[in-house]
């Protein structure tokens, strides 16, 4: 585990929770696909969102419970204030470095995919799915200059949503989401702690 994969987790990260792209601390939505919430920064479900519970004090008593359970309880309330309690905060970004840790190791097997700034951009969307984004990206790279930002920019922008397959409802929605990340990564100074020139300063994009 390298000092420079740890950097790079910690850039996505903070990506993650300064965007909100995925939510915020004390976010709780009802599942997608199953009866249970997802909850803080990353949308954690599952068992996932039960580690997390688990590690803040008074949070056991939520994990393993529907959605529906929680909110006719009348305790989304106090799962949100835990949730954004620091606390919770605290566990939350322990958790997401963890997660955005094996983010950079997975997208390190992408052939070409060795630019900062691109591999961070790639990174904070792995929390929809790290394996659709690792083979979105394999099976494109003879095609698409994925060590352009801009060029990254566009690929997910355009075609992300079919290779989620998540149907055509979410396409604006990631759209919105490749405009929102673009402009974050592009914005943020990589030039000390890595010594990445500015974006577009540097060739292909950069």
């Amino acid at each position: 585990m390298s000092d420079w994969n740890k950097a790079l987790a910690t850039e996505i990260a903070k990506g993650l929770i300064n965007t909100g792209i995925e939510g915020g601390y004390d976010s709780v939505a009802k599942s997608t696909a199953y009866d249970y919430p997802s909850i803080g920064v990353s949308q954690w479900e599952g068992n996932r969102a039960n580690e997390l519970l688990r590690a803040i004090p008074g949070g056991a008593e939520y994990a393993d419970r529907t959605y529906i359970d929680i909110k006719a309880s009348g305790e989304l309330p106090m799962l949100k204030e835990l949730l954004r309690s620091e606390a919770g905060q605290q566990a939350q970004l322990e958790q997401l470095s963890r997660d955005c840790l094996q983010y950079v190791e997975v997208l390190q097997q992408v052939p070409t995919l060795d630019d900062t700034r691109c591999i961070i951009y790639a990174g904070m969307w792995c929390p929809t799915s790290t394996w659709v984004v690792k083979r979105f990206l394999a099976n494109r790279y003879m095609h698409v200059d994925l060590r352009s930002l801009e060029a990254l920019y566009k690929l997910f922008k355009n075609y992300y949503w079919v290779a989620a397959d998540v149907g055509e409802m979410y396409r604006a929605g990631y759209a919105n989401r490749a405009e929102a990340t673009y402009q974050y990564v592009a914005g943020i100074d990589l030039t000390t702690p890595y010594g990445v020139p500015a974006y577009g300063y540097a060739g292909n994009g950069r």
